[in-house]
């Protein structure tokens, strides 16, 4: 009899990856940022532009490889119990 991946244990661990995944793209977001305190001619959807999307990109990447690394883990656990 074959087990399953727990639902709740993946989106668990993939939530808490996402978190840290977005709080590691801000600080991406503010490292790469150059020229911060120049003004420079660009409206105020460019300026913030590089902000939203390093934000949304880390949240992504975490959530996924958090929730792959969760299931792996599971299936790897469950194939040496033998089952």
């Amino acid at each position: 009899m074959k087990k399953a991946v727990k639902l709740q244990t993946t989106l668990a661990s993939g939530f808490i990856a996402g978190l840290v995944g977005a709080v590691l793209g801000l600080a991406v977001s503010y490292i790469g940022h150059r020229d911060f305190n120049r003004l420079r001619f660009e409206s105020e959807l460019y300026q913030r532009l590089h902000r939203q999307y390093f934000v949304v990109i880390g949240a992504g990447l975490g959530f996924g490889l958090g929730a792959a690394q969760s299931c792996i883990v599971q299936l790897s656990k469950s194939r040496l119990d033998g089952d």
